[in-house]
């Protein structure tokens, strides 16, 4: 948990400050902003357990999905919409002001999944299966949809299933944060570039060649740690398709 809230730390303090194409106030950087709000997720997860509490934590789980969602949607449908004659796309400049609401999760997820540039990359994750029953599980102890729900989140009675309802939790957190780590990338590699080279260039200093490809230390932290060793073929998608140094 903590070396998931320091990434996204990371992201939010030591990301290029690349301004979300066709946005013209209230937001510079979608994916900057969101990983702030996806770090204090991740870290009331991690104070919840330590009370205890592993329904909260499932619950909180649910909202660390919903905000990854909400993030790699807005970026999609900027994509599919943004031009030089739709300079602002409105739909989201709305959602920025405040004046609008994104739609329904189902609704964000299909048109993620239905991005045809990434089509290759959504035949690796199982949406229909791994990913539905994450979705479930979040939900049900949310919606306190079985009485097992409301022990799981006591914290005074011995409970022989904790263990492995931890081991449970762990999973949906690494597989939702491997879809949003190779998503996010995926649709913005630049993002991966390490902003010490962008200051220096911006500074006129001498840079090695190919140092736009070059990763930031934090990114290739958790790219081996989580994503190379738990999904390899996804780490190979993102060599093969980001000409980023990974």
């Amino acid at each position: 948990m903590e070396s998931l809230v320091k990434f996204y730390n990371c992201v939010f303090m030591l990301g290029p400050d690349f301004i979300t194409k066709g946005l013209l106030s209230g937001l510079c950087n979608v994916d900057k902003v969101g990983c702030g709000a996806l770090a204090g997720t991740l870290d009331s997860v991690k104070n919840v357990l330590k009370e205890g509490r592993v329904n909260d934590a499932f619950a909180l789980v649910r909202k660390y999905h919903d905000g990854i969602i909400a993030i790699l949607y807005v970026n999609v449908y900027i994509a599919e919409n943004y031009s030089l004659d739709n300079y602002v796309v409105e739909k989201i400049q709305q959602w920025v002001n405040n004046k609008q609401k994104l739609p329904s999760v189902e609704s964000m997820l299909k048109t993620i999944r239905n991005h045809k540039p990434l089509n290759d990359l959504e035949k690796l994750f199982d949406f229909d299966g791994l990913y539905h029953r994450i979705r479930r599980l979040t939900n049900g102890n949310t919606h306190y949809n079985k009485l097992y729900y409301l022990w799981l989140n006591n914290n005074m009675i011995y409970n022989p299933n904790r263990i492995k309802e931890l081991e449970r939790l762990y999973e949906c957190i690494l597989n939702l944060f491997i879809f949003h780590f190779a998503y996010m990338y995926s649709l913005n590699p630049q993002y991966m570039m390490s902003g010490d080279n962008i200051d220096a260039f911006e500074f006129g200093e001498p840079l090695n060649d190919g140092w736009q490809k070059e990763v930031a230390a934090y990114v290739l932290k958790v790219f081996d740690e989580y994503v190379t060793t738990n999904r390899p073929d996804v780490a190979n998608y993102m060599r093969n398709n980001t000409e980023m140094k990974l």
